[in-house]
């Protein structure tokens, strides 16, 4: 009974995120989460999920030809990864950061997936996001290299 009601929360937070971060609200729904959830560890789940769900609508942004909607997903994507690095920061402890490293590495695919999709003239902010999740990456592989 208790994996059945875990995994129900699950799905519940992850449909709040997907209905944050659809509607634009992933700013006030980070700061939710700064003061409802106390467990550092949780909170970088969370933020992943976030992450992922903003990277999904920037996607069909981008894919709809909707440019500025989609650099904002991305926008939203990075505020929630370093998020969840500031998150991993405060639990100290390098074993929350292997999920996180594996996340983020196969974002960094998504997104050159993504790249590859999208016009060169359009890919201004794509380019600096990508950029920017390599620097995340590198963070979140070295809190795995603590011991």
């Amino acid at each position: 009974m208790k994996l059945s009601m875990h995994r129900a929360t699950r799905i519940g937070v992850g449909l709040a995120i997907v209905t944050f971060v659809s509607s634009g609200y992933a700013q006030s729904f980070i700061a939710e989460l700064k003061t409802t959830e106390h467990n550092p560890a949780k909170r970088s789940e969370k933020a992943l999920v976030l992450a992922d769900s903003a990277f999904d609508n920037a996607r069909d942004f981008y894919n709809k030809g909707e440019i500025d909607k989609g650099d904002a997903q991305l926008d939203n994507m990075t505020k929630a990864l370093n998020f969840c690095v500031e998150s991993l920061q405060e639990a100290r402890k390098a074993k929350y950061y292997k999920k996180a490293e594996l996340n983020v590495a196969l974002l960094q695919r998504r997104m050159a997936s993504l790249l590859d999709d999208i016009d060169v003239q359009e890919r201004g902010w794509a380019d600096q996001t990508n950029r920017m999740l390599d620097q995340i990456h590198d963070k979140l592989l070295a809190g795995v290299m603590k011991k």
